[in-house]
């Protein structure tokens, strides 16, 4: 706007310096036209002469002053540059020079001489100058003429041709200034369009996108103006709004994810915690749980391993890991302490059979007094578990050994209000039975003593003494039976119980006796704990008393399918069919006591290898382990 501003008033400037310029033109060449009908004027007055010369003279002094006055015109004078090289002041000398130094001269001479004819005239003396001069005088100024009007016209034409010059640059000059301002115009609205219409544009539709929540619009005008000052504030404004409204999106969205991992937590341990509650069998929810626990994001495959208070082994109750790869390569060592060592978390690292190194984080499985075994979760492509997750996981353990405590405590609850039972039961038989079978082997001592004294019928005597062994029999029987009643199980590790068991029958015999449990967590119920133990019991008394054996073996395994597998065999003489009848009476027992496990019982009889008695039963919390590849 100053531009264009500026060229206006250039643009006036020098239309009214070149109009101030050419004001006297027309004046000059209008005098300069009067020079030459001056001229002409002379010319005719010289031509058409009166007869008075007085008369003559006066006209013809008259133009000549007019001339003179004409060439001296201040309006022809202002319009000579003051150059001495301009045409038009070199036209104007040639023209002011032939006139002073030619013609005026001639003319001086010509009105002296007409002068002087009129004043010899009237005195009748001699005239100075002839007739013939004068008309001499008069046609040399008719020869002259035409080229001095020939210089008149040319200083006409150069003052026009001077005219012509300044109002040509005037409109050149126009023309410039018109094409600047066209110009100037055109950038003035491409400025306008690239600075304001333009940067308006963009900080409207900025706006616009701000306004739906689009703040990644940034203006690209930041100049030093005002609307740079605007887009410049525009642009913090949309980072500031940005940042914000990213903080709050980021916020929105950890609090959508906090919300989405407690409704996972929620959700896994109400399915956990139901399914603990509701199950008949704990260990029949591990590998469900396992599978809820494989949903969450970025969990692996995993594994539940259990033990019986002994910390350096366990078994695994349920797994989903890859039984010939990570649990074969987990399982390897002979015990598992690489696992149980701790009440914390922490990664244990193996190599799988690529010879990829994997991490396994183990978590316990415990209340506040008691560990009963461990979680194994694989971590997927050896990322951490989140902290969350291990809360969670946490949270599950701590939940299955609640499970685990409360099944105990009732199962114990159980076991002593059926040992008070039993203890009940054996007070009962002590105080009525035993005595009664004391006082019958007292009166049999007697009635033996006087019959051998008195009677010669050997039939007799050995009825008495068949007596008296059957009576003996049916009392050792029933110690043996008090002491199965009276006997305490431990129900935290049934293992420790048989081979007390076991401890206590080598004590009480020469027989060799050796036990070997293969199976490391018992979850056995209270009848059932009573009853195995009941008939191992039975079979090693049978071994003791009957069998002559040297050595037996006691063997607690699963079998193919999962079941309690119990081999009790010896090196005895085996069991006679005959003694059997009479003397045998535990076999029987035994066969009652495997049919209420719901078992199957096998005696395999040899006379010659000894006797191996064989029980297979399925327990009520089946806890078959997983079968690793050795």
């Amino acid at each position: 706007m100053i531009t264009i501003t500026l060229l206006a008033f250039a643009s006036m400037a020098a239309s009214l310096f070149i109009t101030n310029t050419t004001e006297g033109l027309a004046t000059a060449i209008n005098e300069s036209g009067t020079l030459r009908m001056s001229s002409y004027r002379i010319a005719n007055e010289l031509i058409h002469n009166t007869v008075d010369n007085r008369e003559h003279w006066i006209k013809t002094h008259q133009l000549i002053t007019e001339f003179e006055k004409h060439l001296s015109n201040f309006n022809l004078n202002s319009v000579r540059p003051n150059e001495k090289h301009h045409h038009l002041h070199t036209g104007y000398a040639q023209t002011e020079k032939q006139w002073v130094e030619e013609i005026r001269p001639l003319f001086d001479t010509y009105l002296d001489g007409i002068m002087d004819i009129q004043t010899a005239g009237n005195a009748g003396m001699d005239m100075s100058i002839s007739e013939a001069a004068v008309t001499n005088l008069r046609n040399r100024y008719f020869m002259i003429a035409p080229d001095f009007v020939a210089n008149i016209d040319n200083l006409v034409a150069l003052l026009e041709q001077d005219a012509k010059i300044k109002i040509k640059r005037l409109r050149n000059f126009q023309f410039i200034v018109l094409i600047l301002t066209i110009i100037l115009v055109l950038i003035a609205l491409v400025l306008i369009y690239s600075r304001i219409q333009k940067p308006l544009k963009q900080l409207l539709t900025g706006a616009e996108k701000a306004r739906n929540g689009d703040f990644s619009f940034r203006s690209t005008y930041t100049g030093k103006d005002e609307l740079g000052q605007l887009g410049s504030a525009f642009n913090s404004m949309a980072e500031d709004l940005s940042k914000i409204y990213t903080e709050l999106e980021e916020r929105v969205q950890q609090k959508t994810i906090d919300l989405e991992q407690s409704n996972l937590s929620l959700e896994l341990l109400y399915k956990t915690v139901n399914r603990l509650n509701e199950a008949e069998s704990l260990n029949t929810t591990y590998p469900i749980i396992l599978e809820d626990i494989e949903k969450l994001p970025g969990i692996g495959k995993g594994a539940i391993c259990l033990n019986n208070n002994k910390k350096e082994n366990a078994t695994m109750l349920a797994s989903t890991l890859p039984i010939d790869d990570l649990v074969t390569q987990l399982c390897e060592e002979t015990n598992c302490r690489q696992c149980l060592t701790g009440k914390k978390n922490h990664l244990i690292n193996i190599t799988d059979n690529n010879k990829n190194k994997k991490q396994l984080l183990t978590i316990p499985i415990q209340d506040q007094t008691q560990q009963y075994g461990v979680l194994i979760i694989e971590q997927t492509n050896n990322k951490p578990v989140t902290p969350w997750q291990q809360q969670l996981l946490e949270n599950i353990t701590n939940h299955i050994g609640i499970a685990i405590k409360l099944s105990q405590q009732s199962a114990e609850t159980r076991r002593l209000a059926l040992i008070e039972e039993r203890g009940a039961i054996a007070r009962e038989l002590h105080d009525s039975l035993a005595q009664s079978l004391t006082f019958m082997k007292i009166q049999v001592s007697r009635l033996q003593a006087i019959s051998e004294k008195s009677s010669n019928n050997p039939e007799e005597i050995n009825i008495i003494s068949e007596l008296r062994i059957g009576l003996n029999s049916a009392y050792r029987e029933l110690r043996e039976l008090l002491t199965t009643f009276r006997l305490k199980i431990d129900g935290n590790d049934f293992n420790d119980t048989l081979h007390k068991t076991v401890l206590e029958f080598n004590d009480r015999s020469e027989t060799n006796i050796s036990c070997d449990s293969k199976i490391t967590y018992f979850d056995l119920s209270p009848n059932e704990e009573i009853h195995i133990l009941q008939l191992i019991r039975e079979a090693l008394s049978n071994i003791i008393q009957h069998a002559h054996a040297s050595r037996a073996f006691l063997l607690i395994q699963y079998n193919s399918v999962g079941d309690i597998q119990i081999i009790i065999e010896d090196n005895g003489i085996g069991i006679d069919k005959e003694q059997s009848k009479t003397h045998h009476y535990g076999l029987s027992i035994m066969k009652e006591r495997a049919k209420t496990l719901d078992g199957t019982f096998e005696i395999i009889n040899n006379q010659d290898t000894g006797t191996e008695v064989k029980l297979t039963f399925t327990p009520i919390n089946k806890a078959t382990p997983v079968q690793i590849n050795e």
